[in-house]
């Protein structure tokens, strides 16, 4: 009775162990800064507090309005950024921002 006990707790204890280590990101997956000085979302400069993470890469964007335009569909302000890179007299004009800063 003792063994079947013992064996039950350890089972118990080691479970969420096993759960964790799934969840836990590769260790070769670092994130890196993507070195963007205007947020994709608006053409302003960055802050230091609000950023977002996709494929690896860090984005530096100007407030947490813009930080969840950008979460919601990254690939279109990617694009957008890019666009502002090689052009800056096309940067967006606040897409809605409303100088909320």
């Amino acid at each position: 009775m003792k063994k079947i006990t013992m064996i039950t707790v350890l089972f118990l204890l080691a479970t969420p162990l096993a759960w964790s280590a799934e969840k836990m990101p590769p260790a070769n997956s670092e994130i890196r800064d993507a070195g963007n000085k205007f947020c994709p979302v608006s053409g302003d400069k960055v802050s230091k507090a609000d950023s977002a993470e996709y494929a690896g890469k860090r984005y530096g964007l100007c407030c947490k309005m813009c930080a969840n335009k950008f979460k919601k569909n990254p690939a279109k302000y990617l694009a957008q950024m890019a666009t502002q890179e090689a052009n800056p007299a096309q940067a967006p004009a606040h897409d809605g921002h409303m100088q909320m800063h």
